[in-house]
This record gives C-alpha cells, sequence and structure tokens, in this order.
C-alpha cells in the first residue's frame, strides 16, 4: 500500500517535472494543451477547524469549437491534518468540461474518481465546479469548490474550496 503511493507520488512528480521541458510555456492565453499547476484547499465540512491541503496537479484540455474545452486531470492532494487520520493523501483523475465565457475566463465543471489513505484507505468519488482566469505567459489562476465522497461506509464527505496557480503550455 505505501509502495504503490511512493510509485504514484514519483509518477506525479516525474510528469510535472519533464512537461515543462518537453513544451514551452503557451505565450498567448490558450486554455489548450499542457498544463501543471498547484493549490491550496480550506475544508468546510471538517470537524476540526482549520482544516488546509495542498495539490500538485497536470492535466491536458481540448479546444472543440469557439468555445468547449474538455480535458483530464491528474491530481495528488495532500491533508496534515484530515479529518479521517492524522494524515491524508488523496490522488484523483477528473473528466474536466469547460466553457469559455471569455478569451481570458474559462468555467468548468469537472467529475472523477481516485484513492484516498484516510481513515482505513478507501476509493473515493469526486466532483466540482470551478473557474480560471489566463494571465500573459501562460499563466492563469483558478477557483474551485470539490466535495470528495468516499466509497467506504463510516467516512464522512470532504468539501473544500480551492485556489490555484496553473502553468499552461
Amino acid at each position: 500500500m505505501q509502495r504503490a503511493r511512493l510509485t504514484r507520488v514519483a509518477i506525479l512528480a516525474a510528469l510535472s517535472l519533464a512537461t515543462p521541458v518537453l513544451v514551452g510555456p503557451s505565450l498567448a492565453g490558450d486554455f489548450e494543451g499542457a498544463y501543471v499547476g498547484a493549490g491550496l484547499s480550506a475544508g468546510f465540512s471538517g470537524p476540526f477547524v482549520p482544516d488546509y491541503e495542498g495539490s500538485a496537479f497536470i492535466g491536458y484540455n481540448w479546444n472543440f469549437g469557439s468555445q468547449v474545452i474538455v480535458g483530464s486531470e491528474l491530481d495528488l492532494t495532500v491533508n496534515p491534518k484530515s479529518m479521517w487520520v492524522g494524515a491524508a493523501t488523496t490522488s484523483t483523475i477528473d473528466a474536466r468540461l469547460g466553457f469559455l465565457a471569455s478569451d481570458a475566463v474559462m468555467v468548468y465543471g469537472r467529475a472523477g474518481g481516485g484513492y484516498t489513505t484516510g481513515g482505513v484507505g478507501s476509493y473515493v468519488w469526486d466532483f466540482g465546479l470551478g473557474a480560471e482566469y489566463m494571465m500573459n505567459n501562460g499563466l492563469s489562476l483558478r477557483g474551485e469548490f470539490d466535495r470528495v465522497d468516499p466509497f467506504e461506509v463510516g467516512m464522512d464527505t470532504q468539501m473544500n474550496g480551492r485556489l490555484g496557480v496553473v502553468m499552461n503550455f
């Protein structure tokens, strides 16, 4: 179990480091293509306040038509004071469906599944809503609301607000 978690962390780290080398940063504001990022979350449903998390993510978006964006994202989140145990790591893979409200703003929904080391360890499903604002030189800022539900009976649902920064390639 511990070895599988370390393997996932190593793969995510390798992909995060390799992506900027293989493709350069996006000079124009464009949501299509590969991206990497990091975020900070605050939990809304935990019995312990505050409930903060840090995350790293990598993904790819495709532009279908003038305003529709479809993508996938791999996310690794670490919570040092999980509501389930002392510390928990959650990895998810999500599909994203976005709509370009303008050239610089995308609103999106996301849904997927993953695994958490919280509690006894459990598979989870998640979904969320967010918006991303494209700045210069391929950087964008995002804000999201996510809900993570374990399949394991007795583990609580976790709801988080997240702010992140993204490098688009």
